[in-house]
């Protein structure tokens, strides 16, 4: 899990870092073929059923090891004793039968208000078990179940599933295309 875990704060760091903010991303970690999804682009991205069950059939299509959240928020920690809120970016990674929970102070350029540094905050490092509560929210859930049946015979569910056949397939030719320039 390390070097899943790693390359998935790498993934969600380099997102933020020169940006003011980021929105709701997932990212299915499929190996050589990472499928980024912005949850803005749901109807309803607080409805957590309509996303949830397009990620977990992204990462069945994928046969994907893992799937990542990430978003930028307002989060209050104690510190001796008084509550101070933070500017942070939430980082969440889902594998069978755990959820990884980190958070990071954003440090923003006070002149342009774009995030330049990341702080962990360490007391804000959970695992949970993703049937139960999660610590944080929204959250994954559990990515690792099956989609259900009323998605899988949704037209949202073809369309993603034809979007992500042909990103990849571009993908596949744009590599093709830059081994073919370099030799």
């Amino acid at each position: 899990m390390t070097d899943l875990m790693h390359d998935a704060i790498t993934i969600a760091q380099a997102s933020i870092l020169g940006e003011y903010d980021v929105p709701p991303t997932a990212v299915v970690l499929a190996n050589d073929n990472n499928v980024q999804l912005v949850l803005g682009g749901f109807q309803d991205e607080s409805d957590a059923t309509s996303w949830q069950d397009a990620l977990r059939a992204i990462r069945e299509e994928l046969d994907a090891p893992a799937v990542m959240l990430y978003f930028s928020a307002w989060t209050t920690i104690q510190r001796d004793g008084e509550d101070h809120s933070l500017d942070t970016l939430i980082v969440q990674v889902g594998t069978p039968g755990c959820l990884f929970f980190r958070a990071y102070e954003q440090i923003r350029n006070p002149g342009q208000g774009v995030v330049t540094e990341l702080r962990e905050l360490t007391q804000l490092r959970e695992e949970a078990d993703p049937e139960t509560d999660t610590p944080m929210q929204p959250s994954l859930g559990n990515v690792f179940a099956p989609a259900t049946e009323s998605f899988r015979e949704s037209s949202t569910y073809l369309d993603l599933i034809d979007s992500v056949s042909e990103k990849l397939d571009e993908k596949s030719m744009f590599a093709d295309e830059v081994r073919t320039h370099l030799h």
